[in-house]
């Protein structure tokens, strides 16, 4: 069987690819990020589909990638393929695609899924609700999914089921079952010492039967590969043990790679956008952009005051705050907090990318939303380094170098008019832009604060759907005739709730 991709692999893809053929059951890839591991997965299914061994794929993934796996199914996969994304909403709205293998049938979902709980039947005696243990939210999804019978299954950034007891965990590893192909993609298992006891429960979803794992339970297996003493009623992790054993197993039923190993990389990335749902924040959206429509159909709103008016107002509700309504006490009104939906992406990112002791730059135009990422890094036990207007220059700078000289996971959250000009943050590759400015000066200045970082550098945009952010960004890149449009047809501000 010729197999033509098409798109043409790297060099470590091929190898990753044919190491997985040569598995048979499909494998580990335990592959740096931003190596490629995505579409290594797309070509194996792709080429088991063509060989007639699956047409029922099912991909894991945190919420913030999902449209990561579409943009790469469309550019990656030869095979006519079907995409049903079963999301929270999607859930709700579609079922599972019929049997067949005229397609090539991708289902992606997220791993929040497999830890809702389970329908209300009753209150408990403090009550609180009771809820069911065999019906309703995990136990329909995975009930579902097993009638489905996948061919294969993918969890992207499988390290999210690292812990054994995790409901999440369990309703995986359950699910694994039904399945011939197994393929488990992070860039986390084995990069630092303490990591290799969350391969565990990775392997036990996809090779149970590994003699990795096959005589042990979790504590067994931490004993083996690991030297522990209890102190303060806790274990505490002292050193490595049996690593010569561990590698050879681990490596039996895997492929990994660093990037340094890859040397064909592109010197850049393509702009990842992140789309996001307005879910508690439509309503004031929708009010906002019809009060804006009707101005400027009547000529209160001129094309020369629309960027100004329309950056300020949209973009605050799309990052999720509102200024409120004139009072005594704020006669300007004041800035609330009415959506988290930005946040709660943002979110799913910093778990994986912390993880990975990435190094972040978060571009946010608002104080609100400085305050709110800071706090949100903090969850994670990641302290923020800040860049805002206003700030004392020796601040400023020990700030950036705090940043810079960190070891281990790191956040620069700063707005992108204050940070735009004469700071270097090359340390990090990955800039977050989580609002965007309304100068071009400062949005370009702002992206080549990490344009020495060594490395591909990756720029993630979080849009809310339908929206001004959109249309903001088309601008941005130099798209002068979205104004015009807008002048011409306001009705695009609402685009995506039509």
């Amino acid at each position: 069987m010729i197999y033509k991709f098409k798109t043409k692999p790297y060099k470590h893809q091929v190898a990753a690819l044919r190491r997985l053929l040569k598995l048979q059951f499909g494998g580990a890839l335990l592959m740096d990020p931003r190596t490629g591991k995505t579409k290594v997965c797309i070509d194996f299914a792709s080429i088991l589909y063509q060989a007639d061994k699956l047409s029922r794929v099912l991909v894991v993934c945190p919420v913030s990638v999902i449209d990561v796996w579409i943009d790469e199914i469309k550019m990656h996969c030869p095979a006519k393929y079907r995409i049903t994304i079963w999301d929270k909403e999607g859930r709700k709205a579609v079922a599972l695609p019929r049997y067949g293998t005229e397609y090539l049938d991708f289902v992606i979902i997220n791993y929040d899924a497999f830890s809702t709980p389970g329908e209300i039947i009753g209150k408990l005696p403090d009550g609180s609700p009771k809820r069911s243990k065999k019906n309703g939210g995990r136990f329909d999804v995975v009930r579902k999914l097993k009638a489905w019978q996948p061919n294969l299954i993918i969890l992207d950034e499988s390290h999210r089921i690292k812990s054994p007891s995790a409901k999440k965990t369990m309703a995986v590893q359950r699910l694994g079952k039904v399945a011939e192909y197994k393929i488990l993609s992070t860039g986390t298992a084995v990069t630092k010492k303490k990591r290799v006891f969350d391969l565990y429960s990775q392997w036990k979803f996809m090779k149970p039967d590994s003699p990795l794992i096959a005589e042990h339970t979790s504590l067994s297996f931490k004993k083996k590969y690991g030297v522990w003493i209890d102190k303060n009623g806790y274990p505490q992790w002292l050193g490595e043990r049996n690593q010569k054993t561990l590698h050879r197993l681990v490596h039996a039923d895997s492929f990994a790679v660093t990037r340094d190993e890859c040397f064909d990389l592109p010197a850049n990335f393509p702009p990842q956008i992140i789309h996001v749902p307005l879910e508690e924040s439509r309503k004031v959206y929708i009010d906002m952009a019809e009060e804006m429509i009707a101005k400027i159909k009547t000529g209160e709103i001129t094309e020369a005051s629309i960027k100004l008016v329309l950056n300020l107002r949209l973009c605050q509700i799309t990052s999720g705050i509102a200024r409120t309504a004139p009072s005594e006490k704020y006669p300007k009104g004041r800035l609330v907090r009415i959506g988290q939906e930005k946040l709660r992406i943002l979110d799913d990112l910093f778990e994986d990318w912390f993880e990975q002791e990435e190094k972040l730059v978060v571009c946010a135009r608002f104080r609100a939303d400085l305050a709110s990422i800071s706090k949100l890094a903090r969850e994670h036990k990641v302290v923020p380094q800040l860049i805002y207007g206003g700030q004392k220059r020796r601040d400023r700078t020990k700030n950036i170098e705090t940043f810079r000289n960190r070891s281990g996971p790191a956040v620069m959250i700063m707005n992108p008019q204050a940070g735009a000009l004469g700071i270097d943050l090359r340390t990090a590759s990955t800039m977050i832009w989580y609002s965007l400015t309304s100068s071009y000066v400062d949005y370009t200045q702002a992206k080549d604060r990490i344009a020495l970082s060594g490395k591909a550098n990756r720029f993630v945009y979080l849009h809310c759907t339908g929206t001004y952010d959109e249309t903001q960004y088309e601008v941005l890149q130099g798209d002068d005739m979205a104004v015009k449009e807008i002048m011409a047809s306001p009705e695009i501000l609402l685009r995506g709730f039509k």
